[in-house]
């Protein structure tokens, strides 16, 4: 059965399965966030979900939150693509809006990829394109 759990640390298998997973579709970046995410998750305390099974990973979503301004920030939202379209970008971005709700953010925001793919989905889930850039917004509360 896919379970979404909330990471703390990353350990090596899992920083693998995440490279896999954005190798794929984003390979330019994959390198980058290879480097990146165990610091950010464990040591800069940004917020990361994965949805996996018998610890085969099928996505994985990262973002941050903004105390101050009672904000959070989607950086990323993976999923394999063997699994696109099965309900795991969905589940990933619910458990991480949950969280956010929970420690009062009033809003999320991220830069979405202008794919149709991207912005459909996030269209769908409430997120709305607040400018050129493709900054997309979800309004909690207001």
């Amino acid at each position: 059965m896919k379970k979404i759990m909330r990471v703390f640390k990353v350990p090596d298998f899992l920083l693998k399965d995440c490279f896999y997973i954005v190798n794929q579709t984003r390979p330019d970046e994959a390198e980058n966030l290879y480097h990146r995410l165990q610091i950010d998750v464990e040591n800069r305390r940004h917020i990361m979900f994965c949805c996996n099974e018998d610890n085969f990973q099928f996505g994985f979503i990262k973002g941050s939150i903004d105390k101050n301004y009672r904000r959070g920030k989607i950086d990323y939202l993976f999923v394999d693509k063997k699994y696109q379209r099965n309900g795991v970008g969905g589940a990933l971005l619910e458990a991480y809006e949950k969280h956010c709700v929970v420690n009062n953010v009033l809003e999320i925001f991220l830069y979405a990829v202008p794919t149709s793919q991207a912005l459909n989905f996030y269209n769908k889930n409430g997120y709305v394109v607040n400018n050129d850039n493709y900054l997309m917004v979800k309004y909690f509360g207001r």
